[in-house]
């Protein structure tokens, strides 16, 4: 009996999501996963928000997204995992928004990067509090960001050389800056930041030509 109330009020509160978010109940499966996902990444949010990210269960996150845990460990092998997904997520979102380059603009790179990622200041500096950062860090300067810079190179100049090390210096650099402003508060706007930085790297770095 406790099983099956616990189910009627899941299947309530993924109702409740569908009016709130638009989402049409006929999609199915899928929609019913991509929703459960989102609660409980919201959960998630909100739990680290209020008490330290050490101390939190799984228990205590799929209670307050309202699904079973049974329901988490179908979506996430763990509460990292949920925070990994998320950050897989965004990362996905910033390849879409980002087109290629014809020419290596640090001014135009800087200023898009911290822009986006102001976008998710309240979640980053959270993540911050919680001593995440680093964990954060490490993931942003890994193959995902890799790719990303990879993808907007152009592909003529992808055939005159080999852009692995490049890719890898850009990757770690710019997570690091973005470790460097989270740390900081992020202060100010991210035009500002991305001017500071574009400066000071110009200063000595000379770009190389056609990148």
């Amino acid at each position: 009996m406790g099983r099956k109330c616990k189910c009627v009020k899941e299947s309530a509160t993924y109702s409740l999501f569908c009016v709130r978010w638009g989402v049409n109940e006929m999609n199915g499966h899928q929609k019913q996963k991509e929703a459960s996902a989102k609660m409980i990444e919201d959960a998630f949010f909100q739990m680290i928000e209020e008490d330290d990210y050490a101390k939190i269960t799984v228990s205590e996150i799929a209670e307050r997204a309202g699904v079973a845990r049974r329901t988490f460990y179908r979506l996430y092998d763990g509460k990292e995992a949920v925070l990994r997904a998320w950050i897989e997520k965004i990362f996905q979102e910033y390849r879409r928004e980002c087109g290629k380059l014809q020419n290596y603009d640090i001014g135009q790179i800087a200023g898009e990067y911290f822009s986006f990622w102001y976008g998710y200041r309240e979640r980053l500096m959270l993540l911050h509090r919680n001593g995440l950062d680093v964990w954060m860090l490490y993931h942003m300067a890994g193959p995902m960001s890799q790719q990303i810079i990879g993808q907007r190179i152009a592909e003529k100049v992808q055939e005159q050389m080999n852009v692995e090390y490049f890719m890898l210096f850009s990757a770690g650099g710019f997570a690091n800056l973005l470790y460097s402003w989270i740390a900081d508060g992020m202060d100010g706007t991210p035009e500002e930041y991305a001017q500071k930085v574009s400066r000071s790297i110009l200063c000595f770095i000379k770009p190389a030509v056609g990148l």
